[in-house]
């Protein structure tokens, strides 16, 4: 009797190791995504399998912590929050040039990825050097194997363009362009001179593709255009100059939908920015959110505040 019983121990005992190294061969093999901030940080594990780190708790943020910015219009403000919502991570900066009334709302702080948008750094460093003698406007650039982008055909690998044509073509969206011309200035150069508009998150961190060139945040936005509109970092010709290649740009972003007037715009599907001019108003209106869903919506509310 006490060796069936020292018999059944052993298969009972037998049955339960196999059972765990079952588990923690799953577990071993699992992957765990940790939301926060649109963000997720995987590392591999000591078998070369996925798994994720855990971020540090001061850098998680929530899409219902929103904050005003002291001084905001509180009217601005609480309708920013009502078109923008609680159900995603956005930053929303609205500043009238008139005269000191501004709205800054967010629920995340950080800086984030842009692509289509950081054209306007490099165009901002391309009219910087050319104002300062440095110019690259009438010089031929040759297209590199290494500057061109996938789909795009319009630029030629090993043929030289003149960089004002390269200029528009990157205004117009073509990245092959962008790259060239961000190969000629270098992006330290580029990131030099855009701190020179009081940024402190903005900066582009590598070539145009399908990924983000560049970061920033929507105040930053807002910095770089308040400079161009009063001439803090070109003169009023060069500012007109980046502002009109924005004006010409036939990327048209979400935000200006339903506004009228003079306006001064470029985006893509996480950032907006738009400087517009219409019955005696100046405004500018900046916007990064993990998508653009809403960006109409917001820019026909930033109209109504001039009205």
């Amino acid at each position: 009797m006490k060796n069936k019983v020292l018999i059944g121990s052993l298969i009972t005992a037998l049955i339960a190791f196999m059972l765990y190294s079952v588990n923690l061969k799953k577990v071993e093999n699992s992957s765990l995504k940790i939301v926060g901030q649109g963000q997720e940080q995987v590392v591999k594990n000591k078998k070369g399998k996925n798994s994720v780190r855990e971020p540090k708790v001061a850098t998680m943020e929530y899409p219902n912590h929103i904050k005003i910015a002291s001084g905001s219009e509180q009217k601005w403000a609480e309708k920013i929050v009502q078109v923008m919502g609680k159900d995603q991570s956005y930053q929303v900066c609205v500043q009238d040039l008139n005269n000191n009334k501004f709205a800054r709302v967010s629920n995340t702080s950080q800086r984030h990825g842009v692509n289509t948008i950081s054209c306007l750094f490099l165009l901002i460093a391309l009219t910087y050097q050319e104002q300062h003698g440095q110019a690259t406007a009438n010089k031929a650039v040759k297209i590199k194997k290494a500057d061109h982008v996938k789909g795009e055909k319009v630029l030629q690998k090993g043929i030289a363009y003149n960089a004002t044509y390269l200029k528009q073509l990157m205004m117009q969206g073509d990245k092959t362009a962008a790259n060239a011309l961000l190969r000629k200035v270098k992006p330290a150069k580029v990131n030099s001179i855009i701190r020179r508009t009081g940024v402190e998150n903005t900066a582009i961190k590598g070539k145009f593709s399908a990924k983000p060139a560049g970061y920033t945040t929507a105040n930053d936005l807002n910095k770089i255009m308040v400079s161009l509109y009063h001439d803090q970092i070109l003169s009023r010709q060069y500012s007109n100059q980046v502002l009109g290649a924005l004006n010409a740009s036939k990327i048209k972003p979400r935000i200006i939908r339903n506004s009228k007037g003079l306006i001064y715009a470029i985006g893509d599907s996480k950032a907006n920015v738009a400087l517009v001019q219409s019955n005696g108003n100046a405004y500018c209106v900046s916007v990064w959110s993990n998508n653009d869903h809403d960006f109409v919506k917001l820019g026909k509310a930033v109209n109504s505040f001039f009205k």
